[in-house]
């Protein structure tokens, strides 16, 4: 028998294991394909000449937690395993400083922005584990 899934989602990164999520919270089923590996501790480089543990590049046996990819006129680093770009983040989340608040941009859209947004900081650091 062939599994059937109400969605695919490609990649387990930020936006792809968000959208994963949120589909099954709502009784979808989901499949997440993610091309690299699920990384243990011991799998991640403590140094930078660890390349092999730092790229992705399986011709050479490097099965790391970064793929490069050259476009035309930019290169693009991405992340590579489940967690996607988060491997290489490391649980951090800044919270931004209290000028970016009153920044006139946005200042007056929201009587307390640093208040409303709080909540959903506290979200993202449980879920990311921080």
């Amino acid at each position: 028998m062939v599994p059937v899934f109400d969605y695919v989602v490609i990649g387990s990164g930020f936006g792809g294991s968000v959208a994963a999520l949120r589909l099954a919270q709502k009784g979808y089923s989901v499949c997440v394909i993610e091309k690299g590996k699920r990384f243990k501790e011991e799998d991640f480089p403590t140094t930078n000449w660890q390349l092999w543990k730092w790229l992705w590049m399986p011709k050479l046996h490097f099965t790391g937690i970064q793929q490069l990819t050259m476009l035309h006129h930019a290169f693009i680093l991405s992340g590579t395993g489940v967690g996607g770009g988060s491997l290489v983040y490391c649980a951090v989340l800044y919270e931004p400083p209290d000028s970016f608040y009153r920044d006139p941009q946005w200042a007056d859209l929201e009587d307390d922005w640093k208040k409303t947004l709080a909540p959903h900081f506290e979200q993202a650091k449980r879920m990311l584990g921080v």
